[in-house]
């Protein structure tokens, strides 16, 4: 097993460990798990030795990225929920916006995310990460929900379950849509699910 190595704190170092995973992106997309460390640095354009200067081996590679995707979607899903706000949504546009915000944080590129979904280990530095996303929706949401009328109780468990849905297909959505056409026809499913649901309880 591999000793992780220390995130670069100065601006030279923190580039070339920004190249390298840029790099890795696409080769693990690309490529899968065949990817190699090889692979990587020359797509990278830096040798082998600088790569395992920040990283111990592919899965670290692979770790990091998971950590970054987690962190970028709950910058995308706090910009999502400020606009539904600002543009004073309706629930059902809420729903449809929060859904496509899903759609678009698991899907670039979708074989990468396929890769993260089955690859990449629950560590606790990214189940910390994902908990903390899925509390920010959630309450979020809620906060949203009350301003259109819901109580704190129903806003919060109508949140909870809507998002808790919208999570779990949204991962099929992308993992299993082989045609952006079929992807499109699983999105409105989506929609629809989740606005049965609010709906149920407003």
């Amino acid at each position: 097993m591999s000793t992780r190595r220390k995130r670069p704190s100065q601006q030279r170092s923190r580039a070339t460990y920004d190249v390298i995973l840029e790099a890795a992106t696409r080769v693990f997309a690309s490529e899968g798990m065949a990817a190699t460390t090889n692979r990587i640095a020359d797509e990278a354009g830096v040798s082998v030795g600088s790569l395992y200067q920040y990283f111990g081996d592919k899965y670290e590679i692979l770790s990091e990225l998971a950590n970054r995707h987690v962190s970028a979607a709950r910058e995308r899903f706090a910009v999502c929920l400020a606009d539904i706000v600002e543009r004073e949504l309706t629930p059902d546009e809420a729903v449809r916006s929060l859904v496509e915000c899903a759609i678009e944080v698991n899907s670039n590129p979708r074989q990468f995310f396929h890769l993260l979904y089955d690859q990449v280990p629950r560590t606790p530095e990214l189940i910390e990460q994902v908990d903390h996303m899925n509390h920010q929706l959630v309450y979020g949401f809620s906060e949203y929900l009350q301003s259109r009328g819901f109580s704190a109780d129903d806003a919060l468990l109508t949140s909870r379950l809507t998002v808790t849905a919208v999570d779990g297909q949204v991962h099929r959505v992308v993992l299993e849509s082989d045609s952006p056409e079929e992807l499109r026809v699983r999105t409105e499913a989506v929609v629809r699910q989740a606005r049965s649901m609010i709906a149920s309880e407003s």
